[in-house]
């Protein structure tokens, strides 16, 4: 027997889908974009490797994580784990804030991506926190 499935607890699950798909893609999309870039700041982290690059990588990595997260997310029929999914839903975009506001603040030489990308990673960013903070009060709400 399956446990119904309200139409509020669908909506977050599906904004959450579209949110990790669109955020793992702008991760993966603006690491692609830094590693392109030709001239990569020239300060070294002390192992001949550039800040650029190693912001690159972090990206990249940071992309593909939350694209398997929402795959596997996809791929259950069953969402037992609501509570955790919205845990890892904060977690993802408080790493896009974070990775946002140093784009646009221009902390690290590493961020010299342009103002749209960093922008849109802290909208992306803000959305995955709502939406995360919601899956878990829906789940305890339904308790």
């Amino acid at each position: 027997m399956q446990p119904e499935t309200s139409a509020a607890g669908r909506t977050p699950r599906t904004v959450s889908i579209v949110l990790g798909i669109a955020g793992g893609a702008l991760d993966l999309g603006v690491g692609l974009l830094i590693l392109a870039s030709s001239p990569m700041a020239s300060t070294e982290t002390g192992m001949g490797v550039t800040w650029g690059y190693v912001g690159a990588i972090l990206l990249l990595l940071l992309g593909g994580v939350v694209l398997g997260s929402t795959l596997q997310m996809v791929g259950m029929r069953r969402t037992p784990r609501r509570r955790s999914e919205g845990f890892l839903m904060i977690v993802y975009g408080v790493l896009m804030l974070a990775a946002g506001l140093a784009m646009l603040g221009r902390l690290l030489p590493m961020m010299q991506s342009s103002d749209a990308s960093g922008g849109a990673m802290i909208a992306v960013g803000l959305g995955m926190v709502y939406v995360g903070a919601t899956m878990r009060r829906i789940h305890m709400s339904l308790r």
